[in-house]
């Protein structure tokens, strides 16, 4: 891993991917504990932890606070791997893991995920925080990968505003120039890492392939 050139290219664009953080063994173990979760775990979750999308099949979109039922998601939270990158990142050793969520885009009915800021839903002050999210199946332009705008989290917090959307209530009122901050599709493979700092804008279109994209996402700031 080149940490400086990672480091440089993180500050310069509010995201970055490192490639093959995880093995394909790691990567099924990580699915299968997904797998468990969302049988054993989510029946028992309330409104607000647990999010389906609005399609007949009613496929999972997103699950909060994976670490609070399964201790497998606080131990990978706390891989050295992981825990380097981020102390490398925001320049501070002594960081807090915030939790760990699950993303979802099913074959076909992952549907759209609205242009936004992390922090319009995590209020941190200063915003010294990032996400950290691993690929278990590839993300492509056509099964909806995350879009991030290229040095978008230099423009602080912008004005967001009622989304409609069900798990990701705020949108931004208007998204920043799109020839000053281009959008870059972060397009992984299983066992890739992305990190974007918790200002960068970023959305998701929908899955309009037969392809599963599922992400878990880990949040710390200093």
């Amino acid at each position: 891993m080149q940490t400086k050139r990672i480091v440089e290219q993180y500050h310069e664009d509010g995201f970055v991917i490192v490639r093959q953080l995880f093995s394909a063994d790691e990567i099924e173990t990580l699915d299968q504990h997904i797998r468990d979760f969302i049988r054993d775990v989510v029946p028992t979750l309330e409104s607000g932890d647990v999010y389906f999308e609005d399609t007949p099949n009613r496929p999972v979109k997103s699950i909060f606070r994976l670490e609070e039922h399964d201790p497998y998601f606080q131990q990978l939270a706390d891989d050295r791997r992981i825990r380097d990158l981020v102390a490398a990142l925001l320049g501070d050793a002594d960081f807090i893991h915030l939790s760990a969520g699950f993303f979802g885009k099913s074959a076909g009915d992952g549907s759209v995920v609205p242009c936004h800021q992390d922090n319009a839903f995590q209020f941190w002050m200063p915003p010294e925080a990032l996400g950290v999210t691993i690929a278990v199946d590839a993300s492509t332009v056509d099964n909806g990968a995350l879009i991030c705008r290229q040095g978008s989290h230099r423009l602080g917090m912008l004005p967001h505003q009622p989304s409609g959307v069900m798990g990701f209530s705020m949108e931004l009122v208007e998204p920043p120039d799109l020839a000053a901050h281009p959008e870059v599709a972060l397009c992984m493979n299983p066992g890739d890492v992305s990190v974007h700092h918790i200002t960068t804008v970023h959305r998701s279109d929908a899955n309009r392939t037969d392809r599963a994209r599922r992400q878990l996402a880990i949040g710390y700031r200093s």
